[in-house]
């Protein structure tokens, strides 16, 4: 469950921070699903990696 909770702390810091870079440059950011759902995967395995 720690896993799970770290991983959606990951996604929403980096969503928040896809944000933040879109303001900057003031347009919008789109990501394909082919490159957001390994990123998913990724988060979650980053965190459960950091809780063990």
């Amino acid at each position: 469950m720690e896993s799970f909770g770290r991983g959606c702390l990951y996604i929403i810091v980096g969503i928040i921070v896809l944000v933040l870079i879109a303001f900057f440059i003031g347009g919008t950011l789109t990501i394909p699903w082919y490159i957001l759902i390994p990123l998913i995967i990724l988060a979650f395995w980053a965190a459960s990696k950091r809780s063990k």
